[in-house]
């Protein structure tokens, strides 16, 4: 799937903004504030529903407007061109694709596959806990059809649970939370384990080619599971029931990263733990393509902040190897001297886009 053409409207610093970007590698350049991320914020707006800055329209629509609007053509695998759009509201949001309404975010998220990379990325490697459970289940959500449901079931019993706990921590009145959070989670953490037994092997040699060091990564799903996870909630019940909140389980899963045999988080610069984030994300976005047949779009915010002009390259190659459509901002009209290959570039200044020749 590609973007050919963009238009976007009231979206922060941009006014009115339409470009037609190419199939593989965009690169944005500008100076800060100038509409760069507001970019990327629009696709993603368009891709997911949601903007990745904000959860509140208010704060994204442009000062004086009414809504922020985001209309694109995408052309899918199978060459179909699609008209799609989508209208935010203080109040509400519109979502359309070929002409028909569109009722859940989601739908659209599975359709318009995306993989986002900020320029603080590396917070995944030292403090990102939750970054890393959105690694692990972005290339589930895209490939399991039946996951998102499966995850939104335990959601919703983990949080009924824990309200159970908060205001009378009785057993008996947990226990049917207790047996349907059992269920699920046995089954998430199931699908996960099945998951990352095919991929994890991937973004491992990804990580490695890029790093040039030896990376490992281990799935850890939130609890001992060679005990059933109804044994462990019931070990942990008293605990659970001082603390007001479930402690274990597959919501405190998480992706263990070790360079050379030792802790990532210990071992990495900041600039290496990029390096290994962007090849976490792309090798996702790799194994999503041979699982589906269908090419995610890659934003990415800032790539030349802590990364040399080599490790640049290594990440052109990497992403025209992918043949992703990828839209790369920069401070700098220059990054494109690492891109090695053909690209457009545009340049923006206070929200007005210019395509650069």
């Amino acid at each position: 799937m590609h973007l050919t053409r963009l238009e976007v409207n009231n979206l922060r610093v941009i006014e009115s903004a339409e470009l037609e970007p190419r199939p593989g590698l965009n690169l944005i350049a500008g100076a800060n504030a100038s509409g760069k991320t507001s970019l990327l914020e629009a696709i993603h707006l368009l891709c997911t529903g949601h903007s990745f800055r904000s959860r509140r329209a208010n704060e994204f629509i442009r000062r004086g407007a009414s809504e922020a609007r985001v209309h694109a053509r995408i052309t899918e695998e199978e060459g179909e061109s699609v008209a799609v759009g989508i209208e935010k509201r203080p109040r509400g949001t519109r979502i359309r694709f070929a002409e028909s309404e569109v009722r859940s975010a989601s739908k659209l998220a599975r359709r318009l596959p995306l993989v986002v990379i900020p320029p603080d990325s590396q917070r995944l490697i030292f403090d990102g806990t939750d970054l890393r459970r959105r690694l692990l289940d972005w290339g589930l959500f895209h490939v399991e059809q039946d996951y998102a449901g499966l995850y939104h079931n335990y959601r919703r019993t983990l949080q009924q649970r824990n309200a159970q706990l908060r205001s009378l921590p009785n057993p008996h009145a947990l226990a049917p939370w207790d047996a349907e959070l059992e269920e699920t989670g046995e089954k998430l953490h199931l699908t996960r384990r099945i998951h990352l037994q095919r991929i994890l092997p991937r973004i491992s040699k990804l990580a490695t080619e890029m790093l040039r060091l030896k990376v490992s990564i281990h799935y850890k799903p939130g609890w001992d599971e060679t005990v059933p996870l109804s044994r462990a909630l019931a070990a942990e019940l008293g605990r659970d029931m001082a603390r007001g909140y479930t402690g274990i389980g597959p919501h405190r899963a998480d992706l263990e990263l070790r360079v050379d045999g030792f802790a990532a988080h210990k071992t990495l610069s900041r600039g290496e733990a990029k390096l290994a984030c962007i090849a976490l994300w792309l090798a996702q976005a790799r194994d999503h393509l041979l699982q589906s047949g269908r090419r995610a779009v890659v934003l990415i915010d800032d790539l030349a902040a802590e990364l040399d002009r080599e490790n640049r390259r290594w990440v052109f190659a990497t992403l025209f190897e992918l043949g992703c459509q990828s839209f790369v901002t920069s401070v700098s009209d220059g990054l494109g001297r690492d891109a090695g290959a053909s690209f457009k570039g545009f340049h923006v200044e206070r929200g007005k886009f210019v395509e650069m020749v």
